[in-house]
């Protein structure tokens, strides 16, 4: 049993080490986030995956109810949009070897190869709108590479360090 333990806290540290992930988050200076007791999830700009969309979904209201925010299904304090994104980013990766002797009369070129990749990306965007005043007191964004080959396991549990990273400094404590 501990031997479990100890392979899966090595994993998820290998995890976050190797991480690409992203996270910005910014406030509306003079709110008081004690104020707000209760969220409702509300519908954001639609992900092309709603299995996906789905599992933020979960993992988002979890973070939320670590940082003492109670979910309500209607008239919650504050309204959570979720809105979310694709995008690519590319990576160019050159190898080969160089050549020797100097370039020049009598040196020899090498031979080098740039292969191209085309990385998949997400962004996910979460709006905290007060919903007495309906305006937005907060805003997080996270961006990070998408893998096409995990499973729905390991997709949860990204899902659920995504948002754990979005809500880390969550409620802000205003700078003196």
């Amino acid at each position: 049993m501990k031997l479990t333990r100890l392979a899966t806290l090595t994993l998820a540290i290998t995890a976050v080490a190797c991480s690409t992930l992203e996270v910005n988050t910014d406030y509306a200076p003079g709110t008081d986030f004690s104020k707000y007791k209760t969220f409702t999830l509300k519908k954001g700009s639609a992900a092309k995956n709603p299995i996906a969309a789905e599992r933020f979904a979960q993992s988002l209201g979890s973070a939320l109810a670590a940082r003492g925010l109670k979910q309500v299904p209607e008239g919650g304090d504050l309204n959570v949009f979720a809105h979310f994104s694709l995008g690519k980013n590319t990576q160019l990766s050159t190898y080969g070897y160089g050549g020797w002797g100097g370039w020049g009369y009598g040196g020899m070129g090498g031979m080098q190869t740039t292969q191209v990749r085309e990385i998949p990306t997400g962004t996910v965007v979460i709006d905290l709108v007060d919903s007495k005043a309906n305006t937005a007191v907060w805003r997080g964004i996270a961006k990070d590479e998408i893998s096409t080959t995990a499973t729905p396991e390991e997709r949860q549990q990204k899902a659920d360090l995504v948002a754990q990273k979005l809500f880390e400094n969550y409620p802000p404590q205003a700078k003196k």
